[in-house]
């Protein structure tokens, strides 16, 4: 037994395997979990280093373009700080320039490449390079922006640069660098030192500016007291100003001529403008401002109230007085009572009054007759022998020695207002002018202001006043031609005229009167225009008093050899012609012709016919060709109005001068017409010249 393990023995054994089994486990567990951590481990650094990898791929794919952009964004920084005037710089903590811009290559005279990792002492001379380098050590310690005026020669010219420099900090508050930007302010120091040396120079002007006038003063309180002594003693009301209008001595005439003592005018300068009346402010006021401008001798006259309230005529004088430095400092004035004269001046206007009136209505006439020659009249005289006729000039003699209100019917070219002018030189009124109207040249805006006048301001344009045709005619004859075209809203007014002989000038509310003779004339049925609303009616009776009707020349066929006779005679002098027979076989066909256009027609013809004569013997330039005859219209056909037949028939003569108006075979001249009547006649009937076709 002695050899043998004991039962404890084993027992204690077996607890000490257990034991050890049970650690042996416990590691294992250990073991497992790290294992198993471990495992965890990779699988998340398997994933991350996926993630990585891809990432790592696409910034591998997007690298050239971030490269890029950041290429573009320097270049576009560099373009910023290029188009800065003003040198732009950074530098290390060194002194060593990292960035320089531009304006700091074209100023200083470096290239940017070149200038890169250089100091200060690269690009300025040493002395100003040091003290550079100072001021930049200076900001960096100093951890704050400054402007600094620093100085140096460059391309050979001293310069002085007024720079801004901020110290560069990073994240942790340390100092890396510094950058700055400089403006060249080399001019402006030197305005400031020229400013300065012109503000020492006036100074030194004004002490000695001063000094000579302190003497000047003394000399001018000698001259006042000599003044005084004598201004004393003169009859006239004399005193002395200065600049600002403050008195220094008024004499004692003063109260003589105004009523106002001398020491009233010395306390209240402005008393003297007081008292003139408002009338003669402004002339006053114009007076004060000029002496001032232009310090010469003047003369005015005006008018005071004295202060018992009656008005006195002043004769002023005014002489300025001139400092030794040629400046002005004030003025001598003198005052003269010319009321007296004055009033006889007056007298003696009043007493020409009416002499002027009468110069005025002269002047008026003359201007109207300058006007008139300008026109062209028809004939001096009266032509006609024809029996018709004969009875118009009966009827003329009739009519002419009276007032009474002439209505002249007759077709245009028959001579409308020569009949007018028969009228008016057999009548009582022949010394004054006959004063002309007519009525269809006139714009519809303008004729009242012709007929009635008007006063400045009245309308736009009126830019002063005006005197119409009735006013000039007072006393006088008022030939109103083409009657029928005046506008409905003026005939009441003209109507007012005919009753009452009053009217009102445009612009006022005055009323006028005239004592005027009418002559009317026109070549419309007016009676016809009177059912159409055109023509009033109680005009048409106050007009149509002692109608006259002018025979159209196809009725008068008689009287066209004295009339183309009379013409000739006229018209060859004015060509150098020499024309002594007319063919019997052309004035058959003068006689023959109906002449739409009457005589102004007839004159048309034979002052062309007398271009073309090249002997004695007249020639027409063409053959007279009748308008076509309404014979071929059928009895039933529909007749046509005046007017239609009066449109056509211009429309013709528009068509057969291709428009033209005005001039030498114009429509206007081929129809017998003024240019102006022809318009009005257009303007009335709606003709207007068509547009081209191609």
């Amino acid at each position: 037994m002695d050899g043998k393990p004991t039962y404890e023995a084993l027992e204690q054994r077996v607890k000490a395997l257990e034991m050890e089994i049970a650690e042996r486990n416990q590691e294992k567990e250990v073991l497992r979990k790290a294992c198993e951590e471990a495992e965890y481990r990779m699988e998340s650094l398997t994933a991350k280093s996926i993630k990585a990898n891809q990432q790592l791929k696409q910034e591998i794919e997007e690298r050239p373009e971030n490269e890029q952009a950041l290429k573009d964004s320097q270049r576009l920084f560099q373009l910023i700080l290029d188009t800065i005037e003003g040198e732009v710089f950074v530098k290390d903590t060194n002194g060593k320039y990292l960035f320089v811009n531009k304006a700091f290559e074209k100023d200083f005279g470096v290239d940017p490449e070149t200038v890169i990792g250089k100091d200060d002492f690269f690009v300025f001379p040493p002395e100003a390079a040091a003290k550079l380098q100072e001021n930049d050590k200076h900001i960096m310690a100093g951890r704050k922006a400054e402007n600094i005026e620093e100085s140096a020669v460059v391309k050979g010219r001293y310069v002085t640069y007024l720079t801004n420099k901020v110290p560069l900090i990073d994240d942790n508050g340390n100092v890396y660098g510094i950058c700055g930007v400089g403006f060249d302010i080399t001019r402006q120091k030197k305005m400031e030192k020229a400013l300065k040396d012109v503000h020492l120079s006036l100074e030194r002007r004004v002490k000695k500016r001063t000094a000579q006038l302190s003497e000047a003063v003394d000399k001018l309180r000698e001259a006042e007291f000599r003044y005084r002594t004598v201004a004393d003693f003169t009859y006239a009301w004399e005193y002395w100003t200065k600049m600002d209008g403050t008195l220094l001595y008024v004499s004692p005439s003063c109260e003589r001529i105004s009523g106002y003592t001398p020491q009233q005018f010395m306390d209240t300068p402005s008393l003297y403008r007081e008292i003139i009346i408002p009338e003669d402010q402004d002339m006053w006021g114009e007076h004060y401002h000029d002496s001032r401008i232009d310090p010469i001798a003047r003369k005015i006259e005006f008018r005071i109230r004295r202060r018992d309230g009656s008005i006195r005529w002043i004769d002023h004088v005014c002489q300025p007085v001139i400092g030794d430095q040629e400046e002005l400092s004030g003025f001598r004035a003198s005052n003269r009572d010319i009321t007296r004269r004055k009033e006889g001046e007056i007298k003696l206007q009043n007493a020409y009054s009416e002499i002027k009136a009468l110069k005025v209505q002269l002047e008026a006439d003359q201007t109207y007759l300058r006007d008139e020659i300008k026109l062209e009249h028809d004939y001096e005289n009266i032509i006609g022998e024809s029996e018709v006729f004969q009875y118009v000039l009966y009827s003329i003699e009739q009519i002419a020695p009276t007032d009474t209100t002439v209505l002249i019917l007759a077709e245009s070219g028959t001579g409308k207002e020569l009949i007018a002018r028969a009228i008016h030189q057999g009548s009582k009124r022949k010394e004054r002018p006959l004063i002309k109207v007519d009525c269809a040249a006139l714009p519809a805006n303008l004729i009242e202001s012709e007929l009635f006048g008007h006063e400045k301001g009245a309308f736009t344009g009126a830019v002063e006043k005006r005197i119409g045709r009735f006013e000039l005619a007072d006393g006088a004859t008022i030939f109103l031609d083409e009657i029928g075209e005046l506008p409905v809203e003026l005939q009441q007014k003209l109507l007012r005229v005919l009753q009452d002989g009053e009217f009102e000038r445009l612009g006022s509310s005055q009323v006028m009167h005239t004592d005027v003779r009418v002559i009317a004339a026109t070549n419309r049925n007016l009676e016809e225009d009177i059912i159409k609303g055109r023509f009033r009616k109680d005009l048409w009776y106050r007009l149509n008093v002692f109608p006259l009707s002018i025979p159209p020349l196809r009725d008068r066929a008689d009287d066209i050899p004295l009339l183309v006779n009379w013409i000739i005679k006229k018209i060859q002098r004015k060509f150098g012609k020499n024309i002594k027979t007319v063919p019997t076989d052309i004035m058959n066909a003068l006689k023959a012709y109906p002449w739409p256009g009457n005589v102004r027609e007839l004159e048309n013809v034979i002052e062309r016919a007398v271009i073309v004569t090249t002997g004695s013997m007249l020639q027409l330039a063409a053959p007279l060709i009748a308008p076509a005859s309404d014979d071929s219209t059928p009895n039933n056909a529909p007749m046509k109005s005046l007017s239609e037949m009066e449109k056509e028939y211009i429309i013709q003569a528009l068509r057969k001068t291709n428009w033209n108006i005005s001039g030498k075979d114009g429509a206007a001249e081929l129809l017998g017409l003024n240019s102006s009547t022809l318009r009005g006649r257009m303007r009335k009937h709606g003709i207007h010249r068509p547009s081209f076709q191609p």
